[in-house]
């Protein structure tokens, strides 16, 4: 049997996306300090508001209101990374999974096969007809295998309850 070429490159593509993701997995952040990040560093390097605010020409309200708009999770990431430059520090982006990737497409296949082996399940009760538990199991990964190999649309489509 040949491979499709473009299935071999877009699986490529794939797996050195989740390899970069699962870079982060283990890459744990600092919780936001109560006061915020720009407030904190701004206050450790002996600088008043009014002095940032000259740095980047801005008043002293101005980074006042920025700072606030930071604790309450409204400030956006161009303004962050201008208070960041101004502060001497890198501003640093990241999504971070809480699990592997893998583990996320697992546990994902796994409900919508689930659901699906449900569906059948109370379709064959209403025939009186039953599996026995092995089976079960066997037809829920062979579900679940089908959904990952499927990849994207089938994995993560909406579900009905």
């Amino acid at each position: 049997m040949r491979s499709n070429p473009k299935s071999t490159v877009k699986k490529t593509v794939m797996h050195q996306y989740r390899a970069i993701a699962n870079s982060a997995v283990e890459f744990r952040l600092f919780t936001k300090p109560k006061e915020g990040w720009v407030r904190t560093i701004r206050s450790a390097l002996g600088m008043s508001g009014s002095q940032l605010g000259e740095r980047m020409g801005f008043s002293r309200n101005r980074i006042s209101v920025l700072e606030r708009k930071e604790v309450e999770g409204d400030i956006t990431l161009n303004q962050l990374q201008g208070l960041a430059e101004q502060l001497n520090c890198d501003l640093t982006y990241a999504l971070v999974p809480r699990k592997p990737i893998e583990d996320i497409i697992d546990g994902r296949a796994t409900e919508i096969a689930s659901r699906s082996l449900d569906a059948n399940s109370q379709n064959m009760f209403l025939e009186d007809q039953t599996i026995s538990g092995e089976a079960q199991i066997r037809l829920l990964n062979q579900i679940k295998e089908q959904i990952i190999e499927s990849g994207g649309r089938a994995l993560w489509k909406n579900i009905k309850e």
